[in-house]
């Protein structure tokens, strides 16, 4: 009976996506340059939650441009103040997944969906966007120079 079970387990584990995995794709080995662009993005998401400017500053490129979930267009100076939290605000957690990373030479499309949660003292706020973000390769370093942000369709709205 053990084994009927963890070989169902097993059988369930393997019908499901993994982590940054859609249904029909297969996981594929990243390359060298996929993997820096992957780990360039992480150091933009955990820069956000720890309100690391710097870091930010150094991520975005000098003339980044974002496209908002509300079509508003910010340049670096405004995504950074965006970014820096009101006193009272805090960052809870910042998580991307879904993530997709194609480069073509000096330049890089990372795709996926990113959640996160603020808190002031009464409650907690979440949301997510679905997001495009182009990454350049500028003096040996991989910067973020133009996003997009999407908001997702409602959820009780049919597909």
């Amino acid at each position: 009976m053990k084994k009927i079970i963890a070989c169902l387990g097993m059988l369930l584990l393997a019908t499901f996506p993994g982590n940054g995995q859609t249904p029909g794709h297969q996981p594929q080995k990243l390359t060298k340059a996929e993997q820096e662009v992957l780990a360039r993005h992480e150091a933009w998401r955990h820069a956000i939650v720890k309100g690391e400017m710097e870091t930010l500053d150094q991520i975005l490129a000098d003339d980044y441009i974002i496209t908002s979930g509300a079509g508003a267009l910010r340049d670096k100076k405004g995504e950074l103040a965006d970014l820096k939290l009101p006193r009272g605000l805090s960052w809870v957690y910042v998580k991307t997944d879904d993530l997709r990373v194609r480069v073509y030479g000096e330049a890089a499309v990372v795709t996926g969906r990113v959640q996160w949660r603020v808190r002031n003292q009464e409650r907690e706020m979440d949301d997510e966007r679905r997001f495009t973000s182009v990454f350049v390769k500028q003096k040996g370093q991989w910067r973020m120079v133009a996003q997009q942000m999407t908001r997702p369709p409602q959820q009780n709205q049919s597909q």
